[in-house]
């Protein structure tokens, strides 16, 4: 069964996620963020969601060790992307100004994951931090006039 997993840390657009995820026809089941990965084998995707926190803060939330090692694609969302960057050696920073409302990203490159939509697309960003530097083996693939790494 195609299954993609939301692992919620606490954003406001979670369920949001889910119905848009649900409405493509795909089998999507929230759950903790912690999560033990051994009960995500079955799954064909992740996905990170946002969430309040700022990732360099102690007590923020964080995945359970092992999640990265399961083979399946994941997909950070707001503090879900910036999470991803901060465990596998990026730098997250926290903005000068936050990002609230319709923002407008461009596409840098425009294969695989974004394979036929336009170079320029209309996005809702939420978000008080940012990634500054990709961790080794990431690709930019697109950014905003705020936000270098969308």
């Amino acid at each position: 069964m195609n299954k993609i997993a939301i692992l919620n840390a606490g954003g406001q657009y979670c369920h949001l996620i889910a119905r848009k995820i649900r409405e493509l026809g795909v089998f999507t089941e929230i759950v903790d963020f912690n999560v033990p990965p051994d009960s995500l084998r079955d799954v064909r995707g992740i996905v990170l969601s946002g969430g309040p926190e700022s990732v360099y803060m102690a007590d923020s939330p964080r995945v359970s060790e092992g999640l990265f090692d399961l083979g399946v694609p994941i997909l950070g969302l707001c503090y879900g992307h910036q999470l991803i960057a901060h465990m596998l050696g990026g730098k997250v920073h926290s903005s000068e100004g936050r990002e609230y409302g319709i923002a407008g990203i461009k596409i840098l490159n425009n294969g695989g994951l974004f394979d036929g939509l336009q170079d320029t697309q209309t996005v809702w960003m939420s978000h008080g931090d940012s990634v500054e530097q990709l961790p080794e083996g990431f690709e930019l693939l697109a950014s905003s006039d705020t936000c270098r790494v969308a």
